[in-house]
Formats: structure tokens, C-alpha cells, sequence
């Protein structure tokens, strides 16, 4: 593998974007006859799927047998997605359209099967970079989480706790204080 096909493929996968953002080749809009998932499913999840999809493919399996093989041993969420994009490679649907059948959150892996199918190259090591970019995210989204809620328990205290005591506190105090200077 060539460093500049390594740099593309790893560029593809820095700059995907989030989960709010709308890609139009990845996702279907057009509601056609697409069934709603059924199972929640998870980024660690996603990633787990991700690393056994690219040993499945170190190991010599084909892309539609690595995704039937990992859809028998993964999550319910995970299997069901990928059910769906193995069927629709299966039945010769492009690389970027199978994966629209699946949920967004799979989008650095369908990212580096889309860019490694497009440039030829081997999808084991993307994949492995992909999961490894999809378990940095959701850390980061869990720490920012953690400093979210931090925050939203120290907002009792200041609107209801921090008034109680200088009404009982320092109310009485200043009103002692100011009543032994008048006298």
C-alpha cells in the first residue's frame, strides 16, 4: 500500500463527518420500502464489529461472506445492519449505497470500505483505524457527557443551597455586626 493511498484513506476517516451532518451519498433519503431498525446499537459495538470484519477479511474471506460470518457472532444492532449491507452487496448494489442501509453510526467503517473499494486498496487496516476512530469518539462524547452533568449538579447549589445560607448565615451575621457599631 502506497503512503499517499495510506494518507487518503486516513484523511477520508479524520474529517467524516458527525452524526448530525447529512451525507448524501451514504444515507437514503428516498424512503424506499427501508425497514426502521429494531435493536438499539452502540459505537463500541460498531467498533467490536469493525475488528472482527477486518480479521474476517485478513483472514481470506470474501467482503459479503465476512459480513454474513460477523453479523452471526455480533451485537443484535450490529447484526442487523449488517444483514442488510450484505444482502444489498449481494444482490449488486455499489459499495456506498449497501452501506446507506445501515445506521449512521457505522460511518468511518462505511467510509473505509467505500474509499477502499473505490481506490482498490485492502479495507483490513482501514477498518482497524476506523474502530479505533469510532472508540476515540465516543470517548470523547462520554467525557464531554461526564463535564455536562458535572455542571448541571452544581446548579442546586448555586440557585438553591448558596441562598439558603446567606439568609441563615450571613444575614444574622452583617445584622449583628451592624447592630454592635450603632449601639
Amino acid at each position: 500500500m502506497s503512503p499517499g493511498l495510506v494518507a487518503l484513506v486516513l484523511a477520508a476517516l479524520l474529517l467524516w463527518p458527525g452524526r448530525a451532518a447529512r451525507v448524501g451519498w451514504l444515507r437514503r433519503d428516498d424512503g424506499e420500502g427501508r425497514a426502521p431498525a429494531t435493536v438499539g446499537l452502540t459505537a463500541e459495538e460498531v467498533a467490536d464489529a469493525s475488528v472482527l470484519l477486518a480479521l474476517a477479511l485478513q483472514s481470506g474471506r470474501g467482503l459479503t461472506q465476512a459480513l454474513e460470518e460477523v453479523a452471526e457472532v455480533a451485537s443484535p444492532g450490529a447484526a442487523e445492519d449488517l444483514t442488510r449491507v450484505g444482502a444489498a452487496l449481494h444482490w449488486g448494489r455499489p459499495m456506498g449505497e449497501a452501506w446507506g442501509y445501515a445506521r449512521a453510526v457505522w460511518g468511518p467503517t462505511a467510509t473505509a470500505f467505500v474509499v477502499a473499494d473505490a481506490v482498490g486498496a485492502p479495507s483490513a487496516q482501514v477498518l482497524l483505524d476506523a474502530a479505533t476512530t469510532l472508540r476515540e469518539t465516543e470517548s470523547r462524547r462520554l467525557e464531554q457527557a461526564g463535564g455536562t452533568a458535572a455542571v448541571m449538579l452544581v446548579l442546586p447549589l448555586g440557585l438553591c443551597f448558596l441562598p439558603a445560607f446567606i439568609a441563615t448565615a450571613v444575614v444574622p451575621l452583617v445584622a449583628v455586626l451592624v447592630g454592635t457599631q450603632l449601639s
